[in-house]
């Protein structure tokens, strides 16, 4: 059902702890499944996109006891992992389906992984065709979802060179290599994430610093494999939405507080402070890249993004283009070619939505353009079923002449359930205490 957002002008003020980091959550998950005995996940983020990884590691006989903020994965470990017995719905989880591609090529008995109409439409032969070099059979769909996946024979070692910067394609590579005859190497054009990389040092898994990338050391036993205790922070992704409010609402001064502030993902806060916003990032000593992050309001202006700061900030990009209508001068982004494969063309719908609200906003193919300051109207908007899409436009609605009128609220489940509770929260003038 469709939801009429108006205009608010009201400052952020308070603290705020955004809901659990996605990408922490999907792999203390997933990786639970490699350790034969229990994994604690404190904090876990409880999502329609971690739900769907939760179904994949329960597919392989993992036990889940969920408390209220606590959840103990119980696993067999890889040699123990069920026999397949159905296609596991990843839902609309990009990260789910290509981890888990990864970890099923594991295993010797063939598992299908398949998602909604909207992942059905992302490309998974950027890791079915590397995981193919290793030896590992993977079948896609015209590739598509479904996808089918496991070894029938030894797992070599690889070199490779990732044409495009992705995290999500890097940690499948490296699950793969857990069990090759000989170590492998992966290497970037950019640095992505390294969740993948920290936490399962933690597992007791070897992965080391390249000079061009990482070299991952084959497992001999899953014995050497121990459970681990993982703390979720808070995520900046979904933290990056009231950030982006609180830099466009004169008298704003929010601290996001417990987030995960790795230099890997605070890529869009860091561009905040080009733009002219206040941001302070302080990290807590000895916590594991977690720390709070002050943001208040100061006047915009233009600035450029290019290919090496996307990856630090992909999901953020969008937020980016927003603010650079508020900001004087011209705004160019470029290198942003990956947002046209996310849960929507993000490019696309970007471009589309807020040159409806009245943003002089010009397509490119691998980013946009964006010239500011204009007004933003009020209008009707699509989601494309896109959660960061949908809270993007609730940012732009805020700062509108008119109401804007959403199609699809609803898919901010995918990663922030709670969102419209608080965005109306701070629409009655109320402060957070979180």
């Amino acid at each position: 059902m469709a939801m009429e957002l108006r205009p608010c002008r009201l400052p952020l003020t308070g603290t705020l702890r955004p809901p659990s980091d996605k990408s922490i959550t999907h792999r203390a998950i997933l990786f639970s499944a490699l350790a034969m005995g229990s994994t604690r996940i404190v904090r876990p983020l409880v999502a329609q996109d971690t739900l769907s990884s939760r179904r994949v590691v329960e597919s392989l006989g993992v036990k889940v006891d969920a408390g209220r903020d606590e959840w103990v994965l119980s696993s067999p470990g890889p040699d123990h992992w069920l026999m397949p017995s159905q296609a596991i719905d990843c839902g609309n989880s990009g990260t789910t389906i290509r981890l888990a591609m990864g970890l099923f090529s594991l295993s010797r008995e063939p598992r299908t992984l398949t998602g909604d109409a909207s992942l059905s439409k992302r490309p998974m032969e950027r890791v079915a065709q590397p995981l193919r070099e290793m030896g590992i059979r993977v079948e896609t769909t015209r590739g598509y979802p479904p996808v089918t996946v496991h070894h029938d024979g030894a797992i070599r070692g690889i070199t490779y060179d990732m044409p495009l910067a992705s995290a999500q394609v890097k940690s499948a590579l490296i699950l793969a290599a857990l069990k090759g005859l000989e170590p492998s190497e992966i290497r970037e054009p950019y640095p992505t994430r390294d969740h993948t990389e920290r936490m399962l040092r933690q597992m007791g898994i070897e992965i080391s610093q390249t000079q061009r990338g990482i070299r991952v050391e084959p497992v001999t036993q899953w014995q050497q494999v121990r459970p681990a205790e993982f703390q979720v922070p808070g995520d900046p992704s979904s933290a990056a939405f009231w950030a982006a409010l609180a830099g466009l609402l004169p008298g704003s001064h929010l601290v996001l507080r417990e987030v995960s502030v790795s230099a890997r993902r605070t890529g869009f806060f860091r561009h905040l402070q080009q733009m002219g916003v206040h941001v302070d990032i302080a990290d807590f000593p000895g916590e594991g890249q977690i720390g709070n992050i002050a943001v208040g309001y100061r006047q915009l202006r233009a600035t450029t993004v290019d290919a090496a700061q996307v990856p630090d900030m992909v999901d953020e990009v969008p937020l980016v283009a927003l603010m650079a209508s508020q900001a004087a001068g011209e705004t160019i982004i470029t290198g942003a070619k990956e947002l046209r494969v996310k849960e929507t063309d993000r490019i696309r719908a970007t471009v589309e939505n807020l040159r409806t609200l009245g943003v002089d906003i010009e397509e490119r193919p691998d980013g946009m353009i964006v010239r500011g300051p204009t007004p933003i109207r009020g209008g009707r908007v699509k989601t494309f079923g896109d959660h960061r899409m949908a809270m993007m436009l609730a940012v732009a609605a805020a700062v509108a002449q008119e109401p804007v009128i959403l199609d699809d609220p609803d898919s901010v489940g995918i990663s922030y359930p709670a969102f419209f509770e608080r965005y109306r929260f701070w629409q009655q003038g109320q402060t957070f205490r979180d």
